[in-house]
């Protein structure tokens, strides 16, 4: 570097501000730090004194030599011959025009709790005051605020109005942000069949909803049990652990289909095989409708007798001939194991049963004494 560039260079280092006034807000070159004091550079002909408590936060730790620093004019001689600053109050004035930038550009930025109040809290940012409704101070709402006195909290601005110095934040945002983006890489996560164990956070009248970690599946009524339920408390309860097996996952709309992992093969997977049509099963009637009633055959295994086939006679009501918890024999007409139904009919049982007796009836029909007795008879006078 040449001896003109220095000079020239050292010359603008020293340029004074011969209009400095009180009130003003300037930029300075830290000079030195000590526990109570920061020098400043002001490009004035005296150097700038901060002193601790006119520091944002009342204390000198964070700063540094060569920082750049704004302040304001407290006075232009101190009486030392020094130009008195504040940092406090040029953030007071600065800040406004930072909030407009926080605002615009949605970037979190750090308070500290001063105050708990009615509805919320009253954070402070570089002196200006910043309300965070008790409904944003986290995700679930929060009924004692207490313990978030003195805290530093992270936030995003949700209102701003400069003219009225309103400034408004959410930390409920940031945890909402925070909350999607991992419950989109657990979502990305997550396949068919995988095994997972969750915990049921919520019961509905259709199925449960289970957390796999940080996003939520449902298990449906119809994938808890192998056997009718009537509501899906008969098998889980809220806050239960429990193993699941995943059926489809739909990332786009963010859904899991899911079933219970302990649930035994469905007997209709193998209903083909163990049972026929014709075939004549016990089973004990479980519901009586209006046309017909639904007989057990076995546990997950259910089929109607609709009610023309109760009786060769004309039914009115389904419990003139049957009742729920009655014991029968039933036969089996029909077989649908894709749609997991069961036709049955106590008339066709009664009349194969009664087919079983007519040779023997038929055989009483045809027997004489003689065959019972032969010549038994045969000196007998009458």
């Amino acid at each position: 570097m040449s001896d003109s560039m220095s000079m020239a260079d050292l010359m603008a280092q020293y340029e004074t501000n011969n209009d400095l006034k009180k009130g003003d807000v300037i930029e300075g070159t830290i000079l030195s730090v000590n526990t109570e004091e920061v020098i400043v550079n002001i490009n004035y002909s005296s150097d700038g004194v901060l002193p601790k408590e006119e520091i944002t936060g009342s204390t000198t730790e964070g700063l540094e030599v060569n920082q750049k620093i704004s302040v304001f004019v407290l006075k232009a001689d101190n009486g030392d011959g020094n130009v008195l600053l504040s940092q406090k109050k040029a953030d007071q004035i600065l800040v406004w025009d930072e909030f407009e930038k926080i605002m615009n550009s949605k970037r979190p930025f750090k308070v500290k709790v001063k105050e708990v109040v009615t509805g919320g809290l009253v954070a402070d940012y570089k002196g200006a005051r910043v309300f965070i409704p008790a409904s944003h101070v986290a995700l679930a709402y929060v009924e004692d605020l207490k313990p978030y006195l003195h805290q530093t909290l992270e936030i995003v601005l949700i209102d701003y109005k400069k003219e009225d110095q309103k400034v408004v934040g959410s930390r409920k945002v940031i945890e909402q942000e925070a909350q999607e983006r991992s419950k989109a890489d657990r979502l990305s996560r997550i396949s068919p069949d995988d095994r997972i164990t969750g915990k049921v956070v919520r019961i509905a009248d259709y199925g449960a909803f289970v957390d796999l970690g940080g996003v939520d599946g449902l298990v449906h009524i119809s994938q808890m049990s192998n056997k009718r339920i009537k509501h899906p408390s008969e098998v889980v309860q809220e806050g239960a652990l429990v193993e699941v097996i995943v059926l489809e996952v739909n990332r786009e709309k963010e859904r899991i289909s899911l079933k219970l992992a302990d649930i035994k093969e469905s007997p209709w997977e193998t209903v083909d095989v163990h049972y026929h049509v014709d075939d004549v099963v016990a089973g004990k009637v479980t519901r009586i409708m209006n046309f017909g009633a639904f007989v057990e055959i076995e546990d997950g295994l259910e089929g109607l007798i609709h009610i023309s086939e109760l009786s060769e006679q004309h039914v009115s009501r389904v419990q003139e001939v049957v009742n729920v918890g009655d014991e029968i024999e039933v036969m089996i007409i029909q077989i649908d194991s894709e749609n997991q139904k069961m036709g049955l009919s106590l008339k066709a049982a009664k009349e194969a049963e009664l087919s079983d007796f007519e040779p023997y009836a038929e055989e009483e029909q045809t027997t004489t004494l003689s065959d019972l007795f032969g010549d038994k008879l045969k000196n007998l006078k009458f």
